[in-house]
């Protein structure tokens, strides 16, 4: 598949048209994962899908989502003051001398006071952007697999750790989001027509997205 790629990103549409089951422990442990610090990248518009989930599991997905957005507005927060106090201070230092440093200055805090602003604006806008349901390497989307020939909904990275590799072999090699048909004989030659495309609880290779 390309570099980034629009999904499905509501999981009630997999259940509508093809009448498949969701595993709700599978999304309810990747959201946890999140509010805890873990860094998972998850699409907007599949945060949306759980907005209106009943029951108990649906209840503690959305708190989990709200504590991960509370999460974001502080740290946006924090950057977006202390970028105002860098803007302070070149305007400041312009009102005695023009300098190439605080001009500088001023215009990067500036255009990083812009981003963060619309960055936040975004977060507590209600209504879903085309970008909001855009994979990109290292996001979960939704892969509806058989499994036993029953159809379910699973979130799936979109990303292939080699198994029994460590965390960190995500950054040394970021190109794993894509295995190319000549190299399927080489880097991949362990993992080819060898293992599934799912490896672990939540951590599942994008396998089935190709």
């Amino acid at each position: 598949m390309c570099y980034s790629a629009q999904v499905w990103a509501d999981y009630r549409r997999y259940v509508r048209e093809w009448g498949a089951d969701i595993s709700i422990k599978e999304f309810f442990d990747l959201f946890f994962r999140r509010a805890g610090g873990e860094r998972v990248i998850i699409p907007r518009a599949m945060e949306a899908s759980f907005e209106d989930s009943t029951g108990p599991d649906g209840e503690r997905i959305r708190a989990l989502i709200e504590q991960h957005r509370n999460q974001q507005r502080q740290q946006l927060r924090d950057d977006l003051e202390k970028q105002r106090v860098r803007l302070a201070a070149a305007e400041a230092a312009l009102t005695v001398k023009t300098t190439k440093t605080a001009t500088d200055s001023k215009r990067i805090a500036s255009s990083k006071i812009a981003a963060i602003q619309r960055r936040l604006d975004q977060l507590d806008n209600p209504e879903l952007l085309p970008g909001d349901s855009r994979i990109f390497p290292g996001s979960y989307a939704l892969v509806m697999v058989s499994i036993d020939g029953h159809r379910q909904v699973l979130p799936m990275r979109y990303q292939c750790r080699p198994a029994g590799k460590p965390a960190s072999y995500d950054t040394r090699f970021p190109g794993t989001y894509n295995a190319r048909r000549d190299n399927l004989d080489g880097f991949w030659r362990e993992q080819f027509g060898h293992t599934g495309a799912r490896q672990g609880s939540c951590r599942l290779s994008h396998a089935a997205l190709s």
